[in-house]
Parts: C-alpha cells; structure tokens; sequence
C-alpha cells in the first residue's frame, strides 16, 4: 500500500470513531448501498467516556452535551420553556470542611499573595504551619499538607464516602426551610413548588469533593410554571445557606480520625443568576460543563478503579493523593465500613456518587441530546451504510497502531472530519 493510500486508510478509520482515543470494535456485516456489496467488518464507534484524561475528544462532546443541558434550565430552550429565565435562580458551590493545613494560591485583585504568612506556630509534630511563598498555578505544593501527620487522611476519605449522603439531606432539609419561609407544611410545599438543579462533584487540589449546584424554583408544573410570587431569589438563598449549615450525617466510629459526623464547610458560595442577563447562562454552563469532564487527577492515574494492591504501587501521583488513595484502600477492609466500598471507589478518594447529575424536571437529558445528534448523523450518512443487523463486541482501539496517534493530533487541533460523530448501530447498547 503506498503512503497516501496508507493515511487514507486511516483517515478513514479515525473519521468513522469520531476521533475516539480508544474506540469499541463491532463485528457484523454491513451493506454499501452504492455497491449493494455485502462486507464483513469491523465498524469503530466512539467509546462516549467523559474524562478528558480518557478520551479528550468523547470528553468534549460530552462537555457540549452539559452546556446545552445546564443552559437550557437557566434560560429556556432544549424543551424547556424559556419563561424559567424569569424564575429564581441560583449558583451555588459547597465546600468541604477542613481536616489540616495545606498550601494554597492566595490571590488579591492584582497579584498572588503569600500562602499562609501569618501561620507562625509550630505544630505537634514540630513543623511550621506558615508559609511565605507565592506559589504559582501548577505549583507542585498546591493541596499538599504543611504537616502530613496533622492532616486527618481517615477523616477525609470518610468525608468524601458520605457525601452523597450529605447531598440528599441537604436536599430535605432545603425543601423544609422554603416551607418555614412560606409558613406552609412541608407537604404543602411540595404540592406548590418544586426546586429542581443540576450539580456537578469538583476535586479541589486537597483531594476533598465540593459541589457546583445550579438551582431553581419553579410552581407545581415544573419549568413552564411560576414559582408563588413570595418564593423569590432571596427566600431560596436564606432558605439554601439555613439547609447547608443544618445539615449532617453520622459517620462510623473508626481509629485514626475524629470525625464522628459530615457536615459542609464553612464556605458556602451562593450567587444570584439575572433574569435580564445574556451573557451570565452562557459562562455558568460553561464553568458547570469543565468540571463534568475532570477527574481526580489530570494524569489520568485515578481514572479506573484500583484492582490490586500491585495496581496501587504503581501510580504515579503526588504523595498527598498517593496517601489518600492508599487511606481509602486500608479503610475499605474494615468490617464497619464494608457498606461504603471504599476499595472500589480507592481511585476517586472515596467518593462513590455521581459527578454530575440533575432532578427530572431541570431541563433536557444527555440521552435527548444524543438521540438528536444521533439522527441528525444518520440522516447526513444516508446511502452509505446500512446499520441494520446484529452485531457483536470485537475488542477495543484501533486496528493500525498509527491511528490511535492519529486521532490523537486531530483531537488536539480539534479537526472534526465530514460526517462526525457517527451514529451507533441500532439495537447496540450504548458503551
């Protein structure tokens, strides 16, 4: 095969994954409805993972995805009516609490300032809990421990183990406080209003999980309903910053930590989003949509779940997630602790909920979307190939090496070849 037929082999290939890093291989046959020739292949569809360390060009796709998602229930669109701009509605971040001093980046309007330079105390294990350096984005000290043996490793894979938990009392709790603010019973409430919100899980540099939550109210008929006119922006952030400071869960008594309880940090963000604004949709969905695409690490080291403790000593990561990793693997053989998996979620410290979610009535779904694009591929390929059959599973990746490196260089300078993505088979689940 001579050179250019050699690259246009795999042009053609890379174009039909999507520019998928790892694409899934269905056999079966297909019919070239040019030809009328029957063939029997392998046909490469996209794997659809999120994790930019994954799969950077899935990752994408997926990140658009959850802008039209996150927009659609700020301003109307997607199906869902444009009335909810005119809706209460905020942005809400929550945080974790401390367990130990770490290095951060301290920023003012005009520069970087100093870590921690009032800290001067030595603590028991005999370091510093100051420091004056300005460390700068990328800055390897950056969620690390000023004292590893102070930093509470137990009490925060706990921490993050019961945050899913967190989150649905947090969620009764607020529903009660709207109630109280509108001097109804909780039922009644209910039967009134409904607060629905999209959340996405961020890693901060300290390994512990903090929420982006986009939240609104609307009446009883979801997003094409008005809220009861008292039920405005500042009711539902009092009532919000009331159930966020009020709600807790009980944690299992175990050695090596004192947390007997998870409850939010002390810093609670909660921003108002404009009715008469254009711009502000846009950069939220856009902030929510970055984060749905991370991982734990950037590496992409925690993407899988940990099968071994030979797969545990061969990570390369910074020693604080090293040890948290290892924390959560330790933890996960006691017997009172066996309810909460921490073995199977060791790569993600801990944390075993979803990394981004929403209830039924906030927007459109990732499934509607994809349905969408999916016709609208299938349409665009119309005469060339024939979907219809039965197909099997034949492996993974690319059959030419060069390929993969290929998809790699066009995902990178983002060029989406004529025709991608392409539609998945009917009658194959989705991977």
């Amino acid at each position: 095969m001579s050179s250019v037929a050699h690259w246009r082999a795999l042009l053609a290939e890379v174009d039909q994954a999507g520019l998928c890093a790892n694409p899934v291989r269905l056999r079966g046959l297909t019919l070239d409805r040019t030809t009328g020739e029957l063939r029997d292949g392998d046909l490469l569809v996209p794997c659809k993972d999120r994790r930019a360390s994954v799969c950077p060009s899935c990752s994408r796709l997926y990140a658009k995805d959850a802008w039209h998602l996150v927009a659609a229930g700020i301003r109307g669109g997607k199906g869902v009516d444009v009335g909810v701009a005119e809706h209460p509605r905020l942005f809400v971040t929550l945080t974790a609490p401390s367990f130990g001093p770490v290095h951060a980046r301290v920023l003012s309007k005009t520069s970087v300032k100093s870590c921690r330079p009032r800290r001067a105390e030595i603590c028991p294990h005999g370091r510093s809990l100051g420091c004056v350096e300005r460390h700068e984005e990328g800055s390897m000290l950056l969620g690390e421990p000023l004292c590893v043996e102070c930093f509470d490793y137990p009490g925060a894979v706990l921490w993050n183990a019961h945050v899913p938990r967190l989150w649905v009392r947090t969620s009764l709790l607020l529903y009660r406080a709207v109630a109280a603010a509108g001097g109804m019973s909780d039922s009644k409430t209910r039967a009134a209003l409904r607060l629905s919100y999209v959340k996405v899980a961020e890693f901060q540099r300290r390994g512990l999980v903090h929420f982006h939550v986009v939240l609104r109210a609307d009446g009883a008929g979801g997003p094409g309903d008005r809220p009861p006119a008292w039920l405005d922006a500042e009711v539902l952030d009092a009532a919000v910053r009331k159930a966020a400071a009020a709600a807790h869960v009980a944690v299992p008594l175990t050695a090596g930590t004192t947390l007997r309880r998870a409850a939010w940090g002390r810093q609670i963000d909660v921003r108002h989003l404009a009715g008469d604004s254009t711009t502000e949709p846009i950069a939220i969905a856009a902030y929510v949509a970055k984060y749905a695409t991370k991982t734990v690490d950037e590496a992409g080291w925690l993407a899988h779940p940990i099968r071994s403790v030979a797969h545990l000593e061969r990570l390369v990561l910074a020693p604080h997630l090293a040890r948290l990793v290892r924390t959560a693997w330790a933890l996960g053989s006691r017997r009172p602790l066996r309810h909460l998996a921490l073995r199977e979620h060791a790569h993600t410290l801990g944390y075993g909920g979803q990394f981004s979610s929403k209830s039924r009535r906030y927007s459109t779904t990732f499934a509607a979307l994809r349905d969408a694009r999916a016709a609208f591929a299938r349409g665009d390929s119309e005469g060339d190939i024939d979907f219809d059959g039965e197909w099997r599973f034949g492996g993974r990746g690319y059959a030419h090496p060069d390929a993969a490196g290929l998809a790699e260089v066009l995902s990178e300078v983002r060029v989406v070849p004529k025709g991608v993505p392409r539609p998945v088979p009917r009658g194959v689940p989705t991977p």
